[in-house]
């Protein structure tokens, strides 16, 4: 018995397939959203024209598996491993150029527009002028300008995002792919020539999307408390009636936040079960019946949104927190 990160192939699959009409930029960035890089890379190399890092480390990695082409998403320093691993890098200033003719990289280059999310990008006409300048006398042909919308939720604000976007890359004289990114871009009316799919390929963001992850552990205890009794550390839970628990081997140490305690449900042989008392580090309490036993399954994430909605997050937030799990991946 152990647990279990459970990946639809199928579902993944399908997901790409949703956005299958532009080139994919496929983001593995921190252990591909949760899922297990190696696991996405592998399934997906055949189908995707490009993966996205936010690291160095990540882009060895993902060498180590594909020779497809790599891009680095943010800020680096080491520009000489990024040519030892053939990783492409993301330039916003004559100092990024620099270094990248310095060390190799005069053919990796990706120019980042700043059209509001204020972390990576040239910001005004005066910078797209100076880095054209640098651009056309070095001779250097960009392997796509690109942005990050901030908030496809707000329409005006995205559509006047893009408005900035084409004005600061009218200033960039060559004819260069156009990246994207943000699945829900595709909702709108933009030309672009491809996606760097996040969240969308993993199941989320959008209508039509299938989660690819479950996180699936088992009952490795049930014990009977009596009415009064307390149940987990700090004496949270105090049990009403008298009735059965079972422990189940997964805790905040395995990225099952401890601030859903006494507040999600899993699945044990397709019923749902309430969870009580605070999470452990290393396994939480469900209040059960006596049709569960020790060794049943218990699928204690089925989907990321149930969980983002009652901790007020995001499902980014739950997937990755899952990347450290004690168990196996398994894929279907």
């Amino acid at each position: 018995m152990k647990n279990i990160k459970l990946l639809s192939k199928e579902n993944l699959l399908q997901n790409l397939n949703h956005f299958k009409h532009k080139k994919v930029c496929a983001m593995v960035k921190s252990n591909a959203y949760g899922h297990g890089l190696r696991e996405i890379v592998r399934l997906i190399e055949n189908d995707v024209d490009y993966f996205g890092v936010a690291h160095i480390e990540e882009g060895v990695e993902v060498r180590k598996i594909s020779e497809k082409p790599i891009l680095v998403c943010s800020k680096i320093f080491d520009f000489k491993k990024c040519k030892r691993h053939n990783l492409e890098v993301m330039v916003e200033d004559e100092v990024d150029i620099q270094n990248c003719l310095n060390c190799g990289l005069k053919d990796a280059m990706h120019l980042k527009i700043n059209c509001g999310m204020n972390r990576f990008g040239i910001e005004n006409t005066l910078q797209s002028r100076i880095l054209n300048d640098l651009l056309e006398e070095k001779q250097i042909n960009l392997k796509s300008i690109y942005t990050h919308f901030h908030c496809l939720e707000n329409k005006k604000q995205t559509f006047c995002d893009y408005k900035k976007f084409q004005m600061l890359r009218a200033e960039i004289l060559q004819n260069a792919t156009i990246c994207f990114g943000g699945s829900g871009v595709v909702n709108y009316p933009f030309e672009f020539d491809m996606l760097r799919l996040g969240i969308g390929l993993y199941g989320y963001g959008q209508k039509d999307l299938k989660p690819v992850m479950k996180i699936l552990s088992y009952v490795c205890k049930i014990f009977y408390a009596k009415r009064g009794e307390y149940i987990g550390y700090g004496k949270k839970y105090k049990v009403k009636n008298g009735g059965y628990f079972a422990i189940v081997p997964v805790g905040y140490g395995d990225g099952l936040r401890r601030n859903l305690s006494g507040n999600f449900k899993v699945l044990i042989d397709g019923k749902k079960y309430e969870c009580v008392a605070n999470i452990c580090m290393d396994a939480f309490f469900v209040k059960v019946d006596q049709n569960v036993k020790v060794g049943d399954k218990v699928v204690c994430m089925f989907d990321a949104n149930y969980m983002a909605k009652k901790t007020d997050t995001i499902p980014y937030e739950i997937l990755t927190g899952f990347s450290n799990l004690r168990g196996d991946t398994l894929i279907l």
